[in-house]
């Protein structure tokens, strides 16, 4: 167990140190957080985070990287990963402006990024889906280009919620994603509106993963793959959608039966 460091510490030490001797400290913790992630003993993991968190309260993926592999209730998470966003705000100081739109592409800006992650993850499990998906659309205007699959999640929350409109500005905005979590909600919203392109729409989805059909037609949750990786095109792939998205294609009458039938 650690205690991370108050919004009030942050400013503390912020205002105690050097421009140069902050960049400095946080340097060396961003150092034992790579080891830290690249070790599978757990006591060594955490032993690295304390030690990152001590030399720099700035260093957002300690708390992020904690919470990632030590299981906590989300309501608990929610007010440290505050304060890690707020660290790795003041870390990036005036460079947050400059590298907005292009975030991620500088390696500065991902700490904030993964925290910001994080703390949506931990808004919605603790059903605060309004604030968790307005992080996720602020990480989407820092990072258009979303190399961490934004884009995936809020559609499945957007359906989930029946947010319709939402749901349809953001498949328009990401067209050419042709990955089978936007092309199966893009088939299910066309048949729910009757479009005349419905089933082109559900056979190029059907195209990028044809396992999805089948275990939408078992109205269940599926067991999660061990490996942990999601495989373009493979069961692993299918089973991640289909749980985070079976609940609106049940309540959606006829909608599995036909795309089933389109294997």
């Amino acid at each position: 167990m650690i205690k991370f460091p108050t919004k009030k510490r942050v400013d503390l030490y912020k205002n105690a140190v050097s421009s140069e001797q902050l960049q400095l400290d946080l340097a060396t913790a961003q150092e034992f957080m790579y080891d830290a992630w690249e070790t599978d003993d757990l006591e060594a993991a955490l032993k690295l985070i304390r030690k990152a968190i001590k030399k720099s309260p700035l260093c957002a993926d300690a708390y992020s990287f904690y919470y990632e592999i030590f299981e906590e209730p989300p309501e608990s998470k929610i007010q440290n990963l505050e304060t890690a966003l707020y660290a790795a705000n003041i870390a990036l100081g005036k460079d947050f402006q400059e590298f907005a739109g292009r975030f991620w592409g500088f390696v500065e800006t991902r700490p904030y990024m993964r925290a910001k992650a994080a703390l949506a993850e931990a808004l919605w499990e603790s059903g605060n889906f309004y604030p968790a998906m307005a992080n996720y659309r602020e990480m989407l205007k820092l990072n258009p280009n979303d190399n961490q699959g934004i884009r995936h999640l809020l559609t499945s929350y957007y359906l989930e919620l029946e947010m319709v409109d939402d749901l349809a500005l953001i498949l328009a905005d990401y067209s050419e994603d042709m990955r089978p979590c936007l092309q199966y909600t893009r088939a299910l919203l066309a048949y729910r509106q009757s479009s005349p392109e419905a089933e082109e729409i559900a056979k190029a989805a059907i195209d990028s993963n044809r396992h999805i059909p089948s275990l939408l037609s078992k109205c269940r949750l599926q067991p999660k793959s061990n490996s942990g990786y999601i495989t373009l095109g493979e069961l692993d792939e299918a089973i991640d959608y289909v749980n985070n998205n079976i609940k609106p294609w049940i309540r959606t009458p006829g909608a599995i039966e036909w795309i089933f039938k389109l294997i």
